[in-house]
């Protein structure tokens, strides 16, 4: 697996301080290299909070561990009340957090030791609230670009098909962040494109730093692209969400990406049958016959490192 760059001189700093809120799930093998990445940026946080939705000593002790050997306070807190998930374990983190700019970090990705610095110095030249950076995939055999984030992107534009926001590559300041209610705890999966979405609505912008900053891990442990129901389930709750704003092309997309996951994870033929015959009716033949050939809907179920782009 390849590793991320060495130390470079660091970018100038702004006074603004950037806390660092990282959810963790049961992954403590992943946590320990999200967390160091966090410690070693160019661009010092003044904290890090760990928020996991479930007792997890080996969480704690990694957390603990880290803490121990950084000058910058590393935090573990256990959320018990609320819906499980890592929208709730990012707003909890965030309301522990004191600083003037938030960051997020998933418990399996890991930061480019320049991330903090360059948001940060995109956001204060572009007097904007949000900075984010493109993201490279990796597994433990792979490597190749993930989502790049274009600039001046309008709301009715990222419903449907994520732009290149996730969890993990973007800093935000905290009252946009407070004005915006956080992460949507309902929704289980989407929740970044939501969060995104609600963002522009109110007119807000953003800065894009045009690096792969963000190494975002691909790895068969209960990752939310799962192909499931509970993805299914999760798509059309987003779906009655925004249905206000959803053109007829955005809906046909998002009912055919319940339809594929569904035409892979229902338990009988028959419903599998049914809703590959949805798939091939919302595509048309044209659409459906330029999806095979580009070999997006092989990757759409492959879990050898490289599951279906988010969407």
């Amino acid at each position: 697996m390849p590793a991320p760059r060495e130390r470079e001189a660091p970018m100038p700093e702004t006074g603004d301080t950037v806390s660092v809120v990282i959810p963790t799930h049961l992954r403590a093998e992943f946590l320990g290299d999200a967390i160091r990445s966090v410690l070693t940026q160019t661009h010092p946080v003044s904290e890090v909070v760990v928020v996991s939705d479930v007792p997890d000593a080996d969480a704690a002790a990694v957390s603990a561990s880290a803490a121990e050997t950084s000058p910058i306070p590393v935090r573990y807190v256990e959320r018990v009340e609320g819906p499980r998930g890592a929208s709730g374990s990012r707003n909890h983190g965030a309301a522990l957090t004191t600083g003037d700019v938030i960051g997020f970090l998933d418990d399996d990705d890991i930061w480019e030791i320049d991330f903090v610095a360059k948001c940060m110095d995109a956001m204060t030249k572009g007097h904007v609230d949000l900075g984010v950076s493109w993201i490279v995939e990796f597994s433990d055999q792979h490597e190749k670009p993930g989502h790049s984030m274009d600039d001046g992107l309008r709301a009715d534009q990222v419903l449907a098909i994520n732009p290149g926001i996730t969890g993990s590559n973007f800093l935000i300041r905290r009252p946009a962040f407070v004005a915006l209610g956080g992460f949507d705890q309902d929704l289980p999966v989407k929740n970044d494109t939501d969060f995104f979405a609600r963002f522009l609505r109110e007119g807000r912008t953003y800065a894009v730093v045009p690096e792969r900053l963000l190494r975002q891990r691909k790895h068969r442990t209960g990752q939310l692209t799962a192909v499931n129901e509970a993805r299914a389930r999760g798509t059309e709750l987003f779906m009655a969400k925004h249905k206000d704003y959803l053109s007829p092309s955005d809906r046909r997309e998002l009912r055919q990406l319940v339809h594929r996951i569904r035409s892979r994870c229902s338990p009988h033929p028959v419903a599998r049958a049914y809703h590959l015959a949805w798939v091939a009716a919302l595509y048309g033949p044209t659409g459906l016959i330029r999806k095979l050939r580009s070999g997006r809907q092989k990757s759409a179920y492959e879990v050898a490192g490289f599951s279906e782009p988010q969407t």
